[in-house]
């Protein structure tokens, strides 16, 4: 029997495509207004990998109602933002270190953690 597709599924589906849509606009040079040229795709970066994330612990631990913590989402951020604003602009000049980029990928962790955890709270309901 084929379960119901949960709305986060759809929302990371939407993430997705959104993200790579602009991706691809973006290698086309097609004009994307600079706000979202510049800050989407980090945006929605934490929200999509911890999404995989959780799917995949979900599946290796087989328990469908694991979570990730605060504490994990927030590392996860500052991991990319000292790989994607610190290691890599050192050592290749297509990447440049941005404060912003920064703070929105620890944004998207903790849009990420709110999500997961009022999903968590409507399935008890």
């Amino acid at each position: 029997m084929q379960r119901k597709k949960h709305y986060s599924f759809w929302l990371f589906l939407l993430l997705l495509s959104s993200s790579t849509a602009i991706y691809i606009l973006q290698q086309t040079e097609y004009h994307v207004p600079r706000i979202i040229n510049n800050y989407y795709n980090d945006l929605t970066a934490l929200p999509l990998v911890l999404s995989v994330c959780l799917w995949s612990a979900r599946k290796i631990k087989g328990n469908p109602k694991l979570q990730l913590t605060f504490f994990q989402c927030s590392v996860m951020a500052l991991l990319f933002g000292w790989f994607f604003e610190c290691y890599l602009p050192e050592r290749n000049p297509r990447y440049t270190a941005d404060v912003i980029d920064g703070i929105l990928y620890l944004l998207g962790a903790i849009l990420f953690y709110g999500w997961q955890k009022l999903n968590n709270f409507k399935k008890h309901d």
